[in-house]
């Protein structure tokens, strides 16, 4: 056998260096960088992790929690803040509950969940004028002390209005 030529050996090497590179995007923790000949680049958990966060709000809603709404409750419900579950205990006989940055872009639609639960019972919502019911009718909460009911608020581009809509009610009882 032969010994390998120069030019071989430098291919052969160039071979095991994408070959290590090549691992190391696919193994390597996501705050690493992989050095390659075009610069350092993030590895494939480092790409997967950009593109979580970028969309979060999207693929998997961030959730604020109230432990406490008392009187008046705001909800920011900005875009750039992904958030767009809320996790609501009301603590007061009556919560005036406002919606924050409520404007979504033109082209775009938004929606937002409220748990609502109950922490002394029979604690109700004074919904935002913008926010129309299906069936034209504001949900009746749970007035049991522990449960809570589910909102889905939808905006709708046309009327520039909130869409309210009752996903259940009187769960944990």
């Amino acid at each position: 056998m032969s010994e390998l030529s120069d030019l071989q050996a430098a291919e052969i090497a160039k071979l095991q260096a994408l070959g290590k590179a090549w691992h190391h995007f696919h193994h390597g923790a996501s705050d690493e960088l992989v050095p390659t000949d075009a610069g350092n680049i993030p590895t494939l958990s480092g790409l997967a992790k950009v593109i979580f966060d970028a969309m979060g709000g999207v693929l998997l809603p961030v959730l604020e929690t109230v432990n406490a709404a008392g009187p008046a409750v705001a909800l920011d419900i900005d875009p750039l803040r992904r958030v767009s579950a809320f996790d609501i205990t009301l603590t007061a006989p009556e919560c005036a509950l406002s919606l924050l940055n409520a404007q979504v872009p033109a082209g775009y639609s938004r929606a937002i969940t409220l748990t609502l639960r109950q922490s002394s019972g029979a604690n109700k919502v004074q919904w935002p004028s913008n926010v129309v019911w299906a069936y034209n009718r504001q949900p009746v909460l749970s007035y049991v002390p522990g449960a809570y009911d589910l909102v889905t608020l939808v905006y709708d581009p046309i009327a520039h209005n909130w869409r309210g809509m009752v996903d259940g009610g009187w769960f944990n009882v």
